[in-house]
Parts: C-alpha cells; structure tokens; sequence
C-alpha cells in the first residue's frame, strides 16, 4: 500500500447536501486532510470540486515534494464513503 495515498470521498449527511473529503490511510484508520467547505448541490458537484482539489495537491507537488502525486480513485463500498460526522 502506499502510504502517501489519498482517497477522495463524497459524503452525503443530509439529504441533497454532499460534501467532498480527502482522507489519508493511517494503519487501521483514516484522518480527513481537506474537505470541503460546504454543501455542494449534486453529488456530481462535489465528486468534481474534490477532483480538483487533488489537482491542486498535485500541483503543489511540485514546489514541496510532501504532497502526494494522485495516481488513482477507487469508490469506495456503500457505507464506507467517509465519515458523515465532519459536516
């Protein structure tokens, strides 16, 4: 596994409010390391604001080599798409 792996997640805590957040694999939990500021109006919206806030890491990259490169995204499971208790 690499530990430098960030996942993008999509979360919806309330009916047509969903939220992108960035989580970082630490051994057996994740830690969110940016989520978005508020509610976006489609899960669609929120999927694309995430994406490009992994761009934006990526792009930082570049000046500071500890940002991580995304290199892939894998949805996760219904019932694993993040911790709903951030928003």
């Amino acid at each position: 596994m690499d530990t430098e792996a960030i996942a993008l997640i999509v979360d919806e805590p309330i009916a047509g409010h969903f939220y992108w957040v960035l989580q970082k694999q630490e051994g057996n939990d994740t830690r969110p390391v940016e989520a978005s500021p508020g509610p976006m109006p489609s899960y669609g919206a929120a999927m694309m604001a995430g994406i490009a806030a992994l761009q934006r890491r990526a792009d930082l990259r570049g000046a500071a080599a500890r940002v991580p490169i995304v290199k892939a995204y894998k949805m996760p499971p219904p019932g694993q798409r993040g911790p709903s208790h951030l928003h």
